[in-house]
């Protein structure tokens, strides 16, 4: 029978290798999204190095940014006894992706606002932000690598339509620990960084392909697919805390502070729902609004607008001056001129 059950890094015969599973698959799931990024921009017409400068630098401050969230979150029950530089062990494990995403976003838009200014920022988000998702789905196999994240436990035959080396893996039997979690006879913990990395998937095939199929040529504006991740992000958190054992949920040390966990994630997960459904909306709004009251904008600039919201506000502008100049008689000498040459 396979088992990959305690090798955690490289070499496999150590119990604390120097190169840990956990961080090769979330240094692979970071250049998967480089590829992808590189794709959608491609299909766009650009070069398909084009998110080569600002990879290298968002990467690195995401991870910076999983680590402060993670840090932030255990204080109490892991460093608050420990000397400052603990931070900086990033091998010994502990990032969170809720920070990682939002440090590399915010650092990855700043960059982008310098070295891309020939391209409208909210296209330059849509590249790249639903990748992340992707990046996500394989970083939680460094979960499956680091034996955590898990599920509460379930029967083995409830799921034994996986792969035994993941079954295997999941600590079955009366005798097998758990991060500390003992399990019941016959029992395993519920695969739940496959679970998410499959709904990651699913999300980002719906946001890069099926929105866009069925709204690109009426109603896709620029920024709906960065909108659409925090929603998609929002909800399966929303799925999945309330299946998370407890053993893994940060910062708890007691009964108390689980039922606040629990309440907390839940609000967390609210939170990045509405957000998203409000931002996407607004973007909406925002061009209606434009179009409609033929106002000419400060956002009529690369920095923000797409070709087609361009389109609007110069179309519109162009509405009012040809009306403008239709009142005057010199434009209808024009046009009888111009019929006598056409005749």
């Amino acid at each position: 029978m396979i088992t990959l059950a305690y090798p955690s890094g490289i070499p496999f015969d150590q119990s604390n290798p120097p190169l840990r599973f956990y961080a090769l698959f979330i240094l692979f799931g970071g250049f998967v999204a480089l590829f992808l990024s590189n794709y959608h921009a491609k299909q766009d017409k650009k070069d398909f190095n084009y998110f080569y400068t600002i990879f290298f630098i968002a990467f690195p401050a995401g991870i910076i940014g999983a680590r402060i969230w993670y840090y932030i979150a255990n204080f109490n029950t892991e460093f608050a006894s420990q000397p400052f530089y603990k931070f900086f062990f990033f091998w010994e494990g502990g990032l969170a992706i809720q920070g990682g995403a939002i440090g590399g976003v915010l650092i990855g838009i700043i960059v982008a606002l310098i070295v891309k200014k020939e391209t409208p920022i909210l296209r330059i988000t849509d590249y790249c932000v639903p990748t992340i998702l992707v990046a996500q789905a394989i970083g939680r196999w460094g979960n499956f690598f680091n034996q955590e994240v898990f599920g509460h436990s379930v029967t083995y035959e409830a799921w034994n339509f996986l792969p035994s080396f993941i079954l295997d893996n999941m600590q079955n039997g009366s005798s097998s620990m758990l991060s500390g979690v003992k399990l019941p006879a016959g029992a395993i913990a519920a695969p739940l960084f496959l679970v998410e990395g499959v709904l990651n998937v699913m999300f980002y095939m719906i946001i890069t392909l099926g929105y866009r199929a069925v709204f690109k040529k009426k109603h896709y504006l620029d920024g709906d697919q960065t909108i659409l991740y925090f929603v998609a992000y929002g909800f399966i958190r929303l799925c999945l805390e309330p299946l998370r054992n407890p053993a893994f949920i940060m910062g708890i040390k007691n009964q108390n502070d689980l039922e606040r966990s629990n309440y907390k994630s839940l609000i967390m997960a609210i939170v990045f729902i509405a957000i998203g459904c409000f931002l996407f909306v607004m973007n909406h709004l925002i061009i209606y609004l434009l179009k409609k009251k033929n106002i000419q904008s400060k956002l009529h600039s690369n920095y923000l607008l797409n070709v087609k919201q361009e389109e609007i506000l110069t179309s519109t502008k162009e509405k009012i001056e040809l009306e403008s100049f239709a009142s005057n008689d010199s434009f209808l000498n024009k046009l009888k001129e111009q019929e006598k040459k056409n005749e």
